[in-house]
């Protein structure tokens, strides 16, 4: 099992079982990376001082990299001017501390490199890009696809991260388009999130370590921790940052399954359960995030806030699951010593 963990500039173990060295690029994101949520208030304008204070709850908790405006952070929900406002305060509380990697989603190229350029002139590590809507790049050629890319690219010298999720952007990058997006110099990693763990497989075996493949969907994440993914994305690490970093702990520098598994069906899938039971994920990781202590407000419209009794369900859950982490991290304290 690979152990290289620990964020841009932090890998604390790069060996294999068989002590061969594993090449990584200097600056290479690894470990987890919390897509966070934008905290709104009452009357759903961005609230700034909320958005600081989890920052430093999920740092606190172990986070690798921070990533705004992505889906869980309701980033094709809110205008450019909204876009830029969560960035600065991402990159005021949080830059020169952590690697941030802003997520571009964006309906059109033009619109995608005005950001991109901005996420770099702000001190971005990497961008994630993708386009949106599914009836605008619904049955778009892969050359349509590849030009958004390469022209995003030309534009910047950041990494970029692919997000494949079908059903939001309309585009599925199946592995021979990710092959030939590989081309593309800054072209770097793709966010797989259609929970396929075929697709890990099927990229890995095309393209190698041209690009790195990171977990975007955390009913495999497990699965693709184990398969060499270098890094995780997921929504739930606002709620379970602790575990989500256990989690890869247990994987990437200890190699031991068994305790991966432990903190995988205890920590991390209970969770997972929650949010495909009730369908509405903003809502509950924004729920989730308050019974930690972290009041981020509400969804914005029309997105909207979890039941009480759904709430209840899930201030039980996150008291289980705080008790759980604190006898893993003695578990991992003890491994270490």
């Amino acid at each position: 099992m690979a152990r290289l963990w620990g964020g841009i500039g932090k890998i604390r173990y790069l060996v294999s079982e068989t002590q061969k060295e594993i090449n990584i690029e200097p600056g290479e994101l690894t470990g987890t990376i919390v897509p966070l949520v934008t905290p709104f208030t009452a009357d759903e304008s961005f609230d700034a001082q909320a958005m600081g204070r989890l920052i430093d709850y999920v740092l606190d908790q172990g986070a690798d990299a921070l990533m705004p405006t992505a889906l869980t952070g309701e980033g094709p929900l809110l205008d450019d001017d909204e876009t830029l406002a969560v960035w600065d305060a991402v990159f005021e509380k949080a830059g020169g501390r952590i690697p941030i990697v802003p997520a571009v989603i964006s309906t059109t190229t033009r619109k995608a490199i005005r950001l991109t350029r901005t996420a770099e002139e702000r001190g971005a590590a990497a961008v994630m890009v993708a386009p949106i809507l599914p009836e605008l790049y619904a049955g778009r050629s892969h050359d349509d696809v590849y030009a958004f890319y390469a022209d995003v690219a030309a534009a910047m010298s950041l990494p970029i991260i692919l997000f494949n999720y079908p059903s939001l952007t309309g585009v599925d990058f199946v592995p021979p388009l990710v092959a030939r997006l590989v081309e593309i110099d800054n072209v770097r990693y793709i966010k797989e999130s259609t929970g396929d763990i075929k697709r890990v497989h099927g990229i890995q075996r095309l393209v190698g370590e041209r690009l790195s493949v990171i977990c975007g969907a955390p009913n495999v994440a497990l699965e693709s921790l184990a398969l060499g993914c270098r890094a995780w994305i997921t929504g739930i690490m606002n709620v379970v940052p602790r575990s989500a970093q256990q989690l890869v702990r247990a994987v990437g520098e200890l190699g031991d399954l068994h305790l991966a598994r432990r903190i995988y069906y205890t920590q991390i899938l209970p969770v997972v359960d929650v949010l495909a039971r009730n369908y509405n994920p903003t809502g509950t990781i924004k729920a989730g995030v308050r019974a930690r202590g972290v009041d981020v407000g509400v969804p914005r419209r029309p997105g909207h806030s979890v039941g009480p009794t759904d709430r209840e369900h899930l201030e039980r859950l996150i008291a289980d699951i705080a008790r759980a982490e604190v006898e893993t991290a003695a578990e991992l304290a003890a491994r270490q010593a």
